[in-house]
C-alpha cells in the first residue's frame, strides 16, 4: 500500500478523503467481503466514507467487485458486522486502559479525579441512574471533560472486568482521544432509529 499518498476514493461516493477517516474493506481468500478495522489486512482496499447509508448502497450495488476488478460475496449482515467490530474496539479500548493502569472506576474515585482536573474522558453507561450520573456529568461540564455514555452498565462491566461499570474515567489523552473517535465512528454506522408511529388523532 503507497503510505506516501494518504488519499483514498470512495467506492460509492467518488470522494477523495484521508485513509485515517475511511473505512477499509479487502477480500479474504474465498473473495468474501472483510472489514479491516485496522487497515492492516493484505490485499487490495476497498475504501468507503463512515456512513450508514454509504455502507448500505455499497452493499446493495456490490462496489466491493466493481472497486476490487473481481467477483466480490457480500455477506448479508455486513452491516452489523462493521457495527459490531467497531463495538468491540471501543471496549477493547477501555479493556486497554484497565490494564494500562489509566482508568478510575468507582463513583466516588471518579467525581474526585474529575474535580482535580486529572480525567480526560468520563465513561458512563447509558442505563445508569439518573441520580448518580447527573452530578458527575455537571462537573465534566463545568471542567471541560469529554463525557462518553454509550454501552450498558453490564456491556462495561463485561469489558473491564468488574462486577459493575456505571461510571469511569480515563486519565491518558491519547487513548480518551481513540475512544471517543470509536465512538463517534460508531453513532455514524448505527442503524437509524425505527419510527415511532404517530397516535391516531
Amino acid at each position: 500500500m503507497n503510505q506516501k499518498n494518504p488519499l483514498r476514493t470512495c467506492a460509492v461516493t467518488g470522494e477523495s478523503v484521508d485513509r485515517s477517516a475511511l473505512l477499509r474493506f479487502v477480500l479474504d481468500p474465498a473473495g468474501q467481503v472483510t472489514f479491516d478495522m485496522g487497515k492492516r489486512l493484505p490485499g487490495r482496499g476497498i475504501w468507503l466514507i463512515p456512513r450508514r447509508d454509504v455502507l448500505e448502497t455499497a452493499i446493495k450495488r456490490n462496489a466491493f467487485a466493481r472497486s476490487a476488478k473481481s467477483d466480490a460475496v457480500v455477506p448479508v449482515d455486513l452491516a452489523a458486522r462493521v457495527e459490531a467490530q467497531i463495538r468491540q474496539a471501543l471496549l477493547d479500548r477501555l479493556g486497554l486502559a484497565r490494564r494500562s493502569g489509566v482508568l478510575i472506576t468507582g463513583t466516588e474515585k471518579t467525581k474526585d479525579k474529575l474535580r482535580q482536573g486529572k480525567l480526560r474522558l468520563l465513561v458512563l453507561a447509558s442505563d445508569g441512574s439518573p441520580n448518580t450520573l447527573d452530578p458527575l456529568i455537571r462537573i465534566a461540564e463545568l471542567g471541560g471533560t469529554a463525557v462518553l455514555r454509550s454501552e450498558t452498565a453490564q456491556t462495561l462491566a463485561q469489558a473491564l472486568g468488574r462486577a459493575t461499570a456505571v461510571c469511569s474515567g480515563i486519565t491518558d489523552s491519547r487513548l480518551a482521544k481513540t475512544i471517543m473517535a470509536d465512538h463517534a465512528l460508531l453513532s455514524t454506522m448505527a442503524p437509524p432509529p425505527t419510527p415511532v408511529a404517530e397516535a391516531a388523532s
